[in-house]
């Protein structure tokens, strides 16, 4: 865990001298998601900037929190588990490197869209696990540790209204997130741009 803490920092680190030396335009947003689960929902918060004053490479970070979230295959383990329907609250700061496709057209809707590719890692902020003692003479079992680094990729459709504000829809995807398994997402959200803009 210490060793996982260490690469955040250092990781937190080298996007913060990036945003320092080559902030143009923060970009904030805001999404709503809805898990691939029946009752899990939940929102994340973001901030980002873009490469090298380069409108095409950008770099994200944001906090995401899902709610009743239930652990895959949890039935292989034990059955009367699976049956009381645990759910526990996820919270991960994710940070992502991503890939922006403006399409070019005389059509002015065409002119508006924007597709992203997002690939990045995911930091869990909490720990999960079911307690025994002293009720059960039985160590904890642990289903997400704080600290975790899971992989994490996203895809979505950005609709802009103006140099400074767009909405987006999108895909986003856990391949394993620790011992919950497999965790999608899809997801609204709202942007804002804060500061110059590159031209168009």
């Amino acid at each position: 865990m210490a060793k996982n803490l260490q690469y955040i920092a250092q990781l937190l680190c080298l996007f913060m001298v990036i945003f320092h030396g080559n902030s143009h335009a923060l970009e904030s947003s805001v999404q709503l998601h809805k898990v691939d689960q029946e009752t899990s929902f939940g929102y994340s918060l973001s901030i980002g900037d873009e490469f090298f004053q380069q409108k095409a490479f950008n770099w994200q970070v944001s906090y995401h929190r899902f709610e009743h979230v239930t652990i895959a295959d949890l039935d292989d383990i034990s059955d009367v588990w699976d049956k009381a329907g645990f759910e526990f609250s996820l919270q991960t700061i994710d940070l992502a490197l991503g890939y922006r496709y403006y399409p070019r057209s005389y059509d002015k809707l065409i002119n508006s869209l924007m597709f992203e590719l997002q690939l990045g890692a995911s930091v869990n902020l909490s720990e999960h696990k079911l307690v025994f003692r002293p009720d059960f003479d039985r160590d904890d079992i642990f289903f997400a540790k704080q600290g975790d680094i899971n992989p994490v990729l996203s895809i979505s459709l950005q609709k802009s209204f103006s140099k400074n504000s767009a909405m987006h829809i999108g895909f986003k995807h856990y391949p394993s997130f620790s011992d919950f398994g497999s965790i999608s997402t899809l997801f609204i959200g709202f942007n804002y741009r804060f500061g110059r803009q590159i031209g168009y």
